[in-house]
């Protein structure tokens, strides 16, 4: 007898866990599904692939490198563009040149090459030019950097402040497009 109710007791505790572990089973499985299904949609829907402090290389033509390091990146496929938090883009030129260029936002197409970068943008060249913008567009095919907005050009020479701004890396040379102002700060 004390044979028979121990197994009764084991049965009992045996069908118990299962029926424990069956609903524990059901908690885990359906609820995950449904929130990660919702995850996962939204991530393939608009980010295809997202990185922090990222380094990015490109090697477009044999005239420039491209080189862009920021914070966070976030890539979508299907519109072949690259958004980037907090990037610096460094430009080097075949004959030595560099432009830097940093601001709080960018976006890059991966087909074209183009780029626009907003918020405290600022660009400096190897030979001390500093350029600050709120919003600059790099154009890859014409080797142009332009904005629209207010811009402030110096060095330790001259400092030049106007609106809108055209930049051309074959060219060497640099356009302030109105309201120009300037005032010489040589040496003394």
């Amino acid at each position: 007898m004390g044979m028979i109710k121990t197994g009764r007791k084991t049965v009992l505790i045996v069908a118990v866990l299962a029926a424990v572990l069956f609903v524990a089973a059901i908690v885990i499985v359906s609820i995950p599904k449904d929130s990660g299904k919702e995850t996962l949609k939204i991530i393939s829907d608009h980010v295809d692939l997202q990185v922090r402090n990222i380094r990015f290389t490109e090697v477009g033509d044999s005239d420039m490198t491209l080189e862009i390091t920021a914070d966070m990146a976030r890539y979508q496929k299907k519109e072949k563009l690259a958004f980037f938090d907090k990037p610096t883009v460094k430009l080097l030129l075949k004959d030595g040149r560099t432009f830097t260029m940093s601001g709080d936002r960018g976006r890059f197409n991966t087909d074209s090459k183009d780029m626009e970068i907003e918020g405290h943008v600022v660009i400096v060249s190897e030979n001390g030019d500093r350029f600050v913008t709120d919003r600059l567009r790099y154009s890859n095919a014409g080797k142009l950097i332009e904005t629209e907005g207010p811009v402030v050009m110096e060095n330790r020479n001259i400092r030049m402040s106007g609106v809108g701004m055209t930049l051309s890396l074959e060219e060497k040379k640099v356009a302030l497009l109105s309201q120009v102002r300037a005032s010489y700060r040589g040496e003394r």
